[in-house]
């Protein structure tokens, strides 16, 4: 246990009332609209190349027996990592000084030069007991349960089935700036400017410079859901964002819009899970395209997007902002009306967001809120 007697019970009354106190502060919402804090729970304090999971004294199998019947949470906070359940239930976090990737199928660590990487499954604790590994040089990323290999070089990459099989390679003479994948493919940036997308078996659907400034550049990229869709931030020097759509083997730009400055850094984009909206950043503020009638939101706020969340129903977007130690989360009625905003201190930070539930991540803590009133 983490606390004990009086302690355990001061904890509590702390947590109450720092929940109370962040979400007091907000800005208001419409009326019929407010987040109601549901758990919190302390985030453990973990050293450099320790693991907690609870249990000082249990076995492998009991600790896997915890993960049992269970739908666990993937989450990474600077140099944490690891798996929480819905009603607040820490089941495992640990360091990684090196690398690290996880997701709810699977999670690996790696130096910074690997020749091989082990992948475990979230509930596996030993380390001599990979489910799969794959046996070449670069860096594995996981997103849901596709298995992505960037190799050293930085320009090509290769994707693998849960078996270590690999089911396509893809290359390219410069370095890869901007990733995303979907059920139905991915996209792929590059730093010449050139703009790949690839459907799920590898094969090129459009690959092409979308220009319009005076250096060419792909800082940030995203691809729908159902892979009709392609966004892009590029270039620098009137740098712009273009909206494609794809039918088939056939790409179109069906909105543009050039920006008076530009974002010099790698930039995070994403679509809703509909495709109705895709959600950028852009050195004038956050970037929300509507999708369906092709125009162009800007809210003025600062700091990069840490965290993006969507409530499918009622279009409800949710995104933490971090700039240096200050963190804002934001509730945004898509493409431009907000509805609540509040701010909290920490290092780190993260937000996740199933429907209309949101769980917010700290330095100190996890915490759950419902969003009433939709």
């Amino acid at each position: 246990m983490l606390f004990k007697g009086k302690n355990k019970f001061i904890f509590i009354g702390v947590i109450i009332i720092l929940v109370i106190y962040i979400f007091a502060a907000a800005v208001p919402m419409r009326k019929d609209v407010y987040l109601m804090p549901k758990w919190s729970s302390p985030m453990p304090k973990v050293q450099t190349g320790q693991m907690y999971f609870g249990e000082a004294e249990a076995s492998g199998d009991e600790l896997k027996q915890k993960f049992a019947g269970k739908t666990p949470i993937p989450f990474s906070l600077g140099n944490l990592f690891g798996y929480f359940t819905e009603d607040g239930e820490i089941l495992r976090v640990e360091t990684a000084e090196e690398r690290f990737s996880a997701s709810f199928y699977a999670w690996t660590r790696y130096p910074q030069k690997p020749l091989f990487t082990d992948i475990y499954k979230p509930e596996e604790f030993d380390l001599e007991k990979p489910f799969l590994r794959i046996d070449k040089p670069g860096y594995v990323y996981l997103d849901k349960d596709r298995i992505f290999l960037f190799e050293p070089e930085g320009s090509s990459l290769s994707e693998y089935d849960n078996t270590g099989k690999k089911l396509w390679h893809y290359t390219h003479t410069f370095p890869i700036t901007a990733f995303q994948s979907s059920k139905a493919g991915c996209v792929i940036g590059h730093s010449d400017g050139l703009l790949v997308c690839l459907d799920s078996d590898g094969n090129t659907l459009f690959s092409f410079y979308p220009g319009g400034s005076t250096y060419q550049a792909i800082m940030g990229a995203a691809i729908s859901e159902d892979g009709k869709q392609v966004l892009c931030l590029c270039g620098l020097d009137k740098q712009r964002v273009a909206l494609i759509n794809i039918s088939g083997r056939q790409h179109k730009i069906v909105f543009h819009s050039s920006f008076g400055e530009d974002l010099r850094r790698q930039a995070f984009a994403s679509f809703d899970k509909a495709g109705h909206f895709a959600v950028f950043e852009s050195a004038e503020g956050i970037g929300i395209i509507d999708c369906r009638n092709l125009t162009l939101s800007l809210i003025k706020e600062e700091g990069f997007i840490a965290g993006l969340g969507f409530q499918d129903k009622s279009a409800l977007l949710t995104v933490l902002l971090k700039k240096d130690d200050e963190c804002s989360l934001l509730l945004i009625n898509p493409p431009d009306l907000m509805i609540g905003k509040t701010k909290f201190k920490s290092e780190n930070a993260f937000l996740i967001q199933k429907e209309n539930k949101i769980y917010i991540g700290t330095d100190e803590k996890i915490t759950a809120l419902d969003i009433r009133g939709l």
